[in-house]
C-alpha cells in the first residue's frame, strides 16, 4: 500500500463515459469527504478508466479512500488507492516539488543505495503502519434532534411544511440518480432518488427528522464550481 498523501488514484472506471460528466460525477461523490483541488480523468489510450483526485489534506483522502472503496460507480465497482508519487500540485505548494529530471536521478541513487544496503542486511525490510482516524460527521440522535428543531423554528417563520421527501431543483443537465444517491446514501433513513425529467428529482427518506438532517447538511452543497444543491420539502 502507498503511504497516505493527498491524492487518490481511482480505477475500474467504466471507459465509455464521456469526461465532463466523469468529471461531475467524480466531484460529486467524493467532495462530501473534503475540498477538492483538482480531478484528472485519464482518456487517452491505454489509460482510460482511471482517474487522479487532488484533496486539499491527507485526512479527507483517507476518508474518501474508506468510504468510497468498492463503491459501484456506473455499474462497476471502484478502486482506490493512494497515488504512489505526491502531485506536482501539492508539491508546489508544500515546497518539495523537484523537476522531473532531477526527481529521476534522485530515485536512481536512492534504488543504489538500498541496494547495497540489502546486500550488508543494513535493511530489515519492516514498515510500521500510520493509522488514521477519521470522523465521518455527525449522525448522533442529539445532532438529530438539534437539526430537526431548527428546520422546524424555520418553517413557523416561513411557508415550509417538513416531510420526508426533498425536492432538489435545478440541477445540471447531466445529473443522475446515481451522482446524487452518492450523496445522500450516507445519512440514516435515505431510500432512493427519483428524477422524473432533467433538473428536478425527489429524494426520500423513511421519515421527516432524518430528511430535515440531510437537507440542513446538504442544502447548498457545491455539485461542481459553478452548480450547488438547492433543496426544499417536497409532498409526502
Amino acid at each position: 500500500m502507498n503511504a497516505p498523501n493527498q491524492t487518490l488514484y481511482v480505477s475500474n472506471i467504466d471507459w465509455k463515459i464521456k469526461k465532463p460528466v466523469l468529471k461531475r460525477a467524480l466531484h460529486t461523490l467524493f467532495n462530501r469527504h473534503g475540498k477538492i483541488l483538482d480531478i484528472i480523468a485519464l482518456r487517452s489510450e491505454g489509460l482510460r478508466g482511471q482517474a487522479f483526485v487532488l484533496f486539499d489534506n491527507v485526512q479527507a483522502a483517507t476518508a474518501a479512500l474508506q468510504a468510497e472503496q468498492g463503491f459501484t460507480f456506473f455499474g462497476k465497482d471502484l478502486k482506490v488507492e493512494y497515488a504512489r508519487e505526491k502531485s506536482d500540485r501539492i508539491a508546489k505548494r508544500d515546497g518539495t516539488f523537484i523537476p522531473k529530471d532531477r526527481r529521476d536521478k534522485h530515485q536512481n541513487k536512492k534504488r543504489l543505495k538500498e541496494d547495497d544496503e540489502n546486500e550488508i542486511g543494513g535493511v530489515d525490510g519492516e514498515n510500521k503502519d500510520k493509522k488514521l482516524k477519521i470522523t465521518h460527521g455527525d449522525s448522533s440522535s442529539h445532532a438529530m434532534t438539534n437539526t430537526t428543531h431548527d428546520m422546524k423554528e424555520e418553517s413557523a417563520k416561513g411557508d415550509i411544511t417538513p416531510s420526508n421527501i426533498l425536492f432538489a431543483e435545478s440541477l445540471p443537465q447531466d445529473c443522475n440518480e446515481m451522482m446524487l444517491a452518492c450523496l445522500f446514501r450516507s445519512y440514516a433513513g435515505y431510500k432512493e432518488v427519483r428524477i422524473p425529467r432533467a433538473g428536478l428529482a425527489f429524494v426520500e427518506f423513511d421519515d421527516e427528522p432524518h430528511a430535515t438532517v440531510a437537507l440542513k447538511a446538504l442544502n447548498g452543497f457545491k455539485l461542481s464550481a459553478d452548480d450547488t444543491l438547492n433543496l426544499k420539502y417536497g409532498k409526502s
